[in-house]
């Protein structure tokens, strides 16, 4: 589903062979997983979930039991910034299966982004994390830390700040827009990359941004903030952007399932799909 206002279409933007998973909030005992992510067990915790999840099983808070689709995968691609932590690597490494860390942590799906954008002429990929923006071209590429006393995180309550920070939210992203604009030049087409699962039309599910879930003109409106008039906008979420590596890495091409998960401030998860299977829905 497209949405259009002055010369731009933005587009929610589906990687062929990639289906986004939901697993941030899986259930282990009495807690779910993203609340697990600063305990010290959780290395060994991450790996008996993979485990299970591989025999299908899992139940989530939001969504209930996990896919049938994520039953029997065959690989593991892991991507984000603490997948260069050596107790996470031990303990995926003891998984019975091959597992592939990303060479590229702090950038994931760069160079397939920019391999997309290329064919619209020139491109940017703005990739929004929880912590960061993160923003490339062929000609460049700079980094934007979130403040965190500016943009604090969100909390599982009602937020009185909901529509103070969602102008605080565009306001930094037009402004680190408007400083790239300035390094790189305007592109004719953008990748975004959203820290949320996303509907049809492109819409953020919610995210740590307050203000953030159901939030249908915030990228429509921090292109305006910053001048920024692309003829197409591409949005996917970030785990799918990170699910494109694992697509291209060439030590899976043997594989027909990989499991993706990207680990950094939160946890992402998508599966790559390399050869028809039933059920394989691209929703």
């Amino acid at each position: 589903m497209e949405a259009h206002r002055r010369n731009e279409t933005i587009t929610r933007y589906r990687p062929p062979g990639i289906i986004p998973l939901e697993l941030w909030d899986l259930r282990v005992n009495d807690r779910i997983l993203w609340e697990m992510m600063q305990a010290e067990e959780f290395p060994e915790v991450l790996g008996q979930v993979i485990r299970d999840l591989r025999h299908g099983i899992g139940e989530t808070r939001s969504e209930g039991l996990v896919p049938k689709i994520i039953q029997g995968f065959d690989s593991l691609y892991v991507s984000g910034g603490r997948s260069q932590e050596m107790l996470i690597r031990s303990a995926l490494f003891a998984l019975d299966l091959p597992v592939i860390f990303t060479s590229t942590p702090e950038h994931p799906g760069q160079e397939q982004a920019l391999r997309l954008l290329a064919s619209f002429g020139t491109g940017w990929l703005c990739d929004l994390g929880q912590t960061s923006l993160k923003i490339c071209a062929a000609n460049g590429r700079m980094k934007f830390r979130r403040d965190f006393q500016r943009l604090p995180v969100r909390e599982e309550k009602p937020d009185e700040s909901f529509h103070d920070q969602r102008r605080q939210l565009r306001g930094w992203l037009g402004e680190s827009l408007r400083a790239f604009l300035t390094k790189a030049g305007a592109p004719d087409a953008i990748v975004f990359a959203m820290p949320s699962r996303l509907d049809d039309a492109a819409v953020p599910e919610g995210s740590s941004y307050i203000g953030m879930a159901g939030d249908d003109s915030l990228i429509l409106d921090a292109l305006n903030a910053a001048d920024l008039a692309p003829s197409d906008v591409l949005v996917m979420n970030d785990a799918e952007l990170a699910a494109m590596d694992a697509v291209a890495e060439s030590g899976l091409q043997g594989c027909s399932k990989t499991l993706v998960i990207t680990l950094g401030f939160g946890l992402g998860a998508a599966l790559a799909i390399r050869s028809p299977l039933k059920g394989t829905g691209n929703a």
